[in-house]
């Protein structure tokens, strides 16, 4: 993977660019006047980091730019200020000071609205198991400046884990968190849905496993929350017994334990 920056960078951006290179097996090219495009052709690699002074930008083979973004975090934030439910906050039972993990974080937006739910004195733990999505929200998280304080405040708070989520649950304690939630890239995948498409080529496709939910029950103390597909056969294969009616086409399953 090429790491390179936007033109004229900082000697920080550059530090940042170093950083980036070596943490995630890159290799630092100089920008100069070069598009991208000449870069990847010239040294032959087609995945590339752009650095710039506000994000970074991964661009695969033949794919648009890869980067993190709230998303709808930002949208359901804004809600939750005005005194809106969320639905996903009420499907679990997320409330302030509770300890969440999330085991398939992507781009982190449900980490981000649980994050603000529970507040400063709660914890959000959001688990990658794939390197792109898991260093883009590492990164993303912690610079990312939106117009209010509170979701700034909410992304700083969450911990990153470039991890599997089974491995990670397994070495947990018994009733240690409150929230154990599930995101997995759809059994039948929402096609028009351009940012998932975006995110699939990067992800871990697996389906979530028995063994998975068995550790989630043991080791949460209010509920394990699965989204999927409305029509999803993924409730009923792994237990879900209460699964919210919904007009969209995803909802919630919920397996409550208090």
């Amino acid at each position: 993977m090429l790491v390179t920056t936007s033109y004229n960078p900082s000697s920080d951006l550059l530090d940042k660019a170093v950083r980036l290179a070596a943490e995630y097996d890159g290799r630092v090219v100089p920008r100069r006047k070069y598009s991208l495009e000449h870069l990847r052709n010239n040294y032959k690699d087609d995945t590339l980091l752009l650095v710039t002074r506000d994000e970074i930008r991964y661009y695969g083979e033949d794919q648009p730019a890869y980067f993190f973004h709230p998303s709808m975090a930002l949208v359901r934030v804004k809600r939750m200020q005005r005194g809106e439910a969320d639905l996903l906050i009420e499907a679990s039972g997320a409330a302030f000071g509770d300890n969440i993990v999330d085991c398939t974080a992507g781009l982190a937006s449900d980490s981000i609205v649980f994050s603000f739910a529970v507040g400063p004195q709660g914890s959000v733990t959001a688990l990658e198991s794939e390197k792109i999505p898991a260093m883009l929200i590492q990164e993303g998280l912690a610079v990312y400046v939106s117009e209010i304080p509170e979701l700034n405040e909410a992304m700083r708070r969450i911990t990153v884990r470039k991890t599997h989520h089974l491995a990670y649950l397994q070495q947990l304690a018994p009733q240690s968190v409150d929230v154990v939630y599930f995101d997995p890239m759809f059994r039948s995948p929402i096609e028009e849905s351009q940012a998932i498409s975006h995110l699939r080529r990067n992800a871990n496709d697996e389906a979530v496993s028995m063994a998975s939910i068995e550790e989630a029950k043991r080791v949460a103390r209010k509920s394990i929350v699965l989204k999927e597909n409305r029509d999803s056969k993924e409730f009923a294969r792994l237990g879900f017994e209460h699964v919210l009616r919904s007009t969209t086409k995803t909802t919630y399953g919920v397996i409550r334990l208090c």
